[in-house]
């Protein structure tokens, strides 16, 4: 076994690296990151999951919105409100817009 570069429209997009009877996945762009650690017992099973990874249309990557509310057990909504103002807190002759 040797190590495989993978392609995805004529630009290498990661790399198999053999590991014991299987292949490693090392990702080197952006858009298959989510692969990059993951084994294969196949090259074309990499291949693959690149190719359902990288042809998705664009803006579907992600679920749809939901509009959870936490139950019980769950944490509390202030812990959710970090973003809602700056963690570094403003110098005093600062003035943030």
């Amino acid at each position: 076994m040797h190590k495989q570069v993978i392609e995805f429209n004529g630009e290498a997009v990661g790399a198999l690296m053999p590991e014991d009877e299987r292949f490693r996945f090392v990702a080197v762009k952006y858009g298959v990151w989510s692969l990059d650690g993951r084994l294969f017992s196949r090259p074309v099973e990499a291949k693959r999951a690149v190719m359902m990874l990288l042809s998705k249309p664009a803006g579907r990557s992600m679920p749809a919105a939901s509009f959870w509310v936490p139950g019980e057990g769950d944490p509390s909504k202030s812990q959710f409100g970090w973003n809602a103002a700056s963690a570094v807190p403003a110098r005093h002759n600062e003035t943030r817009a």
